[in-house]
């Protein structure tokens, strides 16, 4: 398994988190939301991609797609896929299901932002990151896999 919760980023914490029923839900600190009536998420919080994505990604990817990848990777560390076992697999035939509720939001509201301007300021990637499916695409082209790639 691989988490990456406002209960936790460890499937042990996250269960036990849910088992003591600690609430993920927190006033948002993640940008100035005085202009909305209501002020509270369950925002993820504390997280850090180091030993799982690599820089160059961190700086490009909407978050979204940095939880799938470091979820994805910490759910093959657990199953004990390691480098060995990597090598082994047919990658044709390895595929990846995610679960998101929506894709890259901050890029697509960054878009919207550019459009404003000019149409040449919009990012190319904005339509393709927006959709629920590139966190689990990201992690399938980051692994080599060819296989089935799904989102729900």
């Amino acid at each position: 398994m691989g988490v990456v919760t406002p209960l936790g980023h460890e499937p042990d914490v996250f269960y036990n988190n849910l088992l003591e029923s600690v609430s993920g839900i927190s006033e948002i600190e993640t940008f100035d939301c005085a202009q909305f009536p209501k002020r509270i998420a369950g925002e993820i919080k504390s997280f850090s991609t180091d030993g799982w994505v690599a820089p160059k990604f961190s700086k490009r990817m909407d978050k979204f797609m940095l939880y799938s990848l470091t979820a994805g990777k910490k759910a093959l560390q657990d199953g004990g896929v390691n480098e060995d076992v990597m090598e082994e697999l047919d990658k044709t035939k390895c595929g990846v299901l995610i679960g998101s509720a929506m894709g890259g939001m901050k890029v697509f509201n960054d878009a919207i932002e550019a459009l404003r301007i000019s149409y040449r300021k919009m990012n190319p990637f904005c339509v393709p990151f927006a959709t629920t499916n590139m966190g689990s695409t990201m992690l399938a082209m980051d692994l080599g896999w060819m296989g089935p790639n799904y989102s729900i």
